[in-house]
C-alpha cells in the first residue's frame, strides 16, 4: 500500500503540484482500500487485493490521462458534505462554499422576520450543492432549483436524496423556456452561472475543458453577462421587495454585474472578494415594501 501510494504520488507529478499529487493519491488510496489516515499509516505495509489493485491501476490511468480526480471517484466534497459527481456537473468549488457561507451568515434571522413560508431558488443547480445545502442549513426554507440540464438534474436529485434534502427542481432554461414564468415568487435567489465566451476557450485547462460540462461554463453568445442580465429580468416579477439576490462571477465582471444589479434598484449591492482576494460574490436587496 505504502508503495502503491508513493508511486501514484511520483506519477501525478507531471502533471500536479507535490502537494496536489500527495492529497490525490491519498484520496485514491482511501478510496479503494476504505481505510482511514491512521489506519494506512499502521498498515502501510498491507498487501492490495485483487480488486483493489484493478481498481488502483484504473485510477491511476484515468488521472494521467487528465481527468479531475472528482470525476475518477464520482464524488466531490462541499460545506462537510460528500456530492455526487460525474461530467454533466461542474466540480463544486471553494468560492462557491463562499458564497453558501455570505448566504447562511446574511440570513441567519431571516426566518424571524417573514410571516410567509420562506423561499429561496437556485438557478442553474448543477450538482444540487448549492440548493441542498441552503436547505439542510434552513429546513424550513422551501427550495426550488432549475437546470436545462436534464442529466444535471439526475444527479441534483441523488444528491438530494442522499442527503435528505426536500428540493422542488424543474427542467427549465432561464434563457428561452416561457414556463419559468409559471414559477413562484422568491425571498432568495442565487445563481452561479456560464459566463465564458466562447473565445476564452483557449485560456483554460485541458482538464478542464476536455471533463467539464460546457452548458455550465460557456455563454453562447460573446456577452458574458448574458444569464446575470436574464436572471435580473425574471427576479423582477419573481424576487419579493426587499429580497436578496445572489451571483457568483468571475472576477473580471463582478462590478459590472454590481452595475447591472444598481440600475435595476438593487440596494446595499455588495462585491465580496474571495480567499484567494479576487472579486466574485455580488449580493443585493431588491428595493421596496412589496413585490
Amino acid at each position: 500500500m505504502k508503495e502503491a501510494y508513493h508511486q501514484l504520488q511520483t506519477d501525478l507529478l507531471s502533471t500536479y503540484s507535490n502537494r496536489e499529487a500527495a492529497v490525490i493519491a491519498d484520496w485514491i488510496i482511501e478510496e479503494i482500500t476504505s481505510w482511514t489516515k491512521s489506519q494506512r499509516i499502521i498498515y502501510h505495509d498491507h498487501h492490495l487485493n485483487q480488486e483493489q489493485e484493478q481498481l488502483y491501476f484504473q485510477f491511476k490511468k484515468e488521472l494521467l490521462q487528465g481527468k479531475p480526480v472528482q470525476y475518477v471517484l464520482g464524488k466531490s466534497w462541499f460545506k462537510g458534505r460528500t456530492f455526487k459527481v460525474n461530467e454533466h456537473v461542474l466540480i463544486p468549488r471553494p468560492e462557491t462554499e463562499e458564497l453558501v457561507d455570505g448566504i447562511i451568515s446574511n440570513s441567519k434571522n431571516l426566518l424571524e422576520k417573514t410571516t410567509s413560508p420562506f423561499k429561496a431558488i437556485d438557478i442553474g443547480t448543477g450538482s444540487g450543492c448549492i440548493a441542498i445545502s441552503l436547505q439542510l442549513e434552513f429546513p424550513l426554507w422551501e427550495v426550488w432549483a432549475i437546470d436545462k440540464s436534464a442529466a444535471a438534474l439526475d444527479t441534483a436529485k441523488e444528491n438530494a436524496d442522499q442527503l435528505h434534502a426536500i428540493i422542488h427542481f424543474k427542467e427549465l432554461d432561464i434563457l428561452s423556456n416561457p414556463h419559468v414564468n409559471q414559477l413562484p415568487s422568491f425571498n432568495l435567489i442565487v445563481s452561479n452561472p456560464p459566463y465564458i465566451p466562447l473565445t476564452d476557450k483557449n485560456e483554460m485547462t485541458d482538464q478542464v475543458l476536455d471533463h467539464e460540462p460546457h452548458l455550465a461554463l460557456f455563454v453562447s453568445n460573446q456577452d458574458p453577462l448574458e444569464f446575470y442580465k436574464a436572471i435580473l429580468a425574471f427576479s423582477e416579477h419573481h424576487l419579493i421587495r426587499g429580497g436578496t439576490l445572489w451571483f457568483e462571477t468571475h472576477m473580471d465582471y463582478a462590478y459590472q454585474v454590481a452595475d447591472l444589479m444598481k440600475k435595476e434598484d438593487y440596494e446595499e449591492v455588495i462585491v465580496k472578494k474571495d480567499l484567494q482576494g479576487k472579486d466574485r460574490i455580488v449580493s443585493g436587496k431588491r428595493g421596496g415594501a412589496s413585490l
